[in-house]
């Protein structure tokens, strides 16, 4: 499950660098950020207070994404000492957030929209599940709203309505559905997606959920969280088969998410002002260097600041010996 982490986080990044000239990139968009929200369900954890869910995704989410959106406002004012007009509306876009932000805040959005998101699910906990339903199916319908009006609220909060579809979703699925799915789970997945790809080659229209873009009602997102449930039941079979050795690795490529969607949107941008322009090379430097940065970061005390994971058990343990003999002074002397 967690290479199916680092194939949505590429998948992510392969749309950025090539944008509309991906072949093929309505295939990628059916499933690519629903995927992140129906893991988010599917990971769920039932009967957490409202507090406990708000101050853990404050630290993992929040934290990173406003020191980030600090880096950031740096990296602006860079770009634009030659044009300083372009400065201020640069900054207000990217402090705003939403479907407005662009480089260097080109994927912020997503953050701000899982903080809300897992936070409007734990509220609604409390409530009868059809209640959360019905508030992800209200948030469908207000995603049909012209001019993109949702993701252009502040930090693109309005967005956590209709996610909340597809962290229902896998909700739904991890704990209701999977559980009836006792044998050739791998091949139910591959028809799943199979049949996600042929819905989308058949004229159902992909997603675009930064600009408030759902498809069509109802029929977009249910396709959306089949295919990524489909990626789930393959992934959770045959790719752990293959994988299972390299858990440790992989586990901390994975924890180098936040900083690389964080991350990329300014790499992106500086590659093409050095010049480097073909699509493929901008996606190849952007994946190595974003997850080497984030893998360095991560090995560093600043990982609670900017990843959002806990500070290396290296940092930790010289922290409590130099603890302990702090609180042994007192004694000897």
């Amino acid at each position: 499950m967690d290479v199916l982490r680092i194939v949505s986080i590429v998948a992510v990044v392969a749309g950025h660098s090539w944008g509309p000239r991906l072949l093929g990139g309505e295939y990628l968009e059916i499933w690519r950020m629903p995927l992140f929200f129906f893991l988010t369900g599917y990971f769920w954890t039932r009967g957490r207070s409202v507090g406990h869910e708000f101050q853990a995704r404050w630290r993992t989410l929040a934290v990173p994404y406003l020191i980030w959106a600090v880096i950031m406002s740096v990296a602006a004012w860079a770009w634009t000492r030659d044009t300083p007009g372009e400065f201020w509306p640069l900054m207000a876009n990217g402090w705003y957030g939403g479907s407005d932000q662009t480089p260097p805040w080109w994927a912020f959005w997503f953050i701000s929209v899982l903080f809300f998101v897992t936070v409007l699910r734990r509220i609604l906990e409390r409530f009868p599940v059809g209640v959360a339903w019905g508030v992800a199916v209200l948030g469908l319908v207000l995603s049909m709203l012209p001019d993109s009006l949702l993701g252009r609220t502040p930090l693109g909060i309005g967005l956590a309505l209709p996610c909340l579809f597809f962290v229902l979703a896998g909700e739904l699925f991890k704990y209701s559905i999977q559980p009836r799915i006792r044998r050739n789970r791998a091949l139910i997945g591959a028809v799943c997606v199979a049949v996600g790809l042929l819905a989308v080659a058949l004229g159902v229209e992909p997603l675009n959920i930064k600009f408030s873009g759902f498809g069509d009602f109802l029929l977009t997102p249910v396709v959306g969280a089949l295919t990524a449930a489909g990626f789930v039941l393959i992934f959770g079979t045959v790719v752990d088969r293959l994988v299972r050795g390299a858990a440790r690795p992989v586990n901390a490529l994975v924890r180098t998410g936040t900083v690389v969607v964080l991350f990329h949107g300014w790499l992106l941008q500086t590659l093409v002002d050095l010049g480097i322009l073909a699509d493929g090379a901008k996606f190849l430097l952007t994946v190595l260097i974003s997850w080497a940065v984030g893998l360095a970061l991560n090995a560093t005390p600043l990982s609670p600041w900017l990843s959002g994971v806990p500070a290396p058990q290296w940092w930790v343990r010289w922290r409590g010996r130099h603890q302990a003999r702090r609180d042994e002074r007192p004694a000897s002397s």
